[in-house]
């Protein structure tokens, strides 16, 4: 039963962290519709893989913020799911006296992020694979940033560690 809690627990953790993330996005593609006006998606699943190429471009190069605040707000979603899942599966850990290491599931949830990404750029908004890459490339650093300062790559204690000051050898 405990096993049963403690990957019950971890899945929603991990839900939260991805909506957490999309959330961030919306929040922060909004934000900027106020510096950047959004492009019209009107009948765009209906056009040509070639046809929503050019309508991308035309955007792009008639916006000069468009793409940057695009890579800006994709960043945010692996370093906002990042930061929180690291930090609740700390506390889980903690919590529910399990010795995961936190890197096992972030990593698979940052390169997640990635794919989508990727899959944005090049297919769903053809932006063309240079500029893709550029924003998955963002996206990666922001989350390894997130995955530092959440405290994923801190030394976790093993069996040896001091725990009181007289365990400590002052010899």
């Amino acid at each position: 039963m405990k096993t049963i809690f403690k990957t019950i627990t971890l899945l929603l953790l991990i839900v939260l962290s991805f909506g957490l993330g999309a959330a961030a996005v919306y929040i922060i593609e909004n934000g900027f519709h106020k510096v950047v006006p959004p492009i019209d998606f009107n009948d765009f699943e209906l056009k040509s893989f070639a046809e929503k190429a050019v309508i991308i471009d035309d955007y792009i190069s008639s916006h000069w913020f468009a793409f940057p605040s695009v890579v800006i707000a994709h960043a945010f979603a692996p370093f906002v799911s990042t930061l929180v899942f690291v930090k609740g599966f700390n506390s889980l850990n903690t919590l529910l006296q399990t010795n995961f290491r936190s890197w096992y599931f972030a990593l698979p949830m940052i390169l997640l992020w990635l794919i989508v990404d990727l899959g944005m750029g090049l297919i769903i908004v053809p932006v063309g694979p240079k500029l893709a890459v550029v924003d998955a490339a963002v996206s990666l650093v922001f989350g390894g940033l997130a995955f530092s300062i959440a405290g994923g790559f801190r030394k976790h204690e093993g069996p040896a560690s001091v725990t009181s000051d007289e365990d400590v050898y002052r010899g």
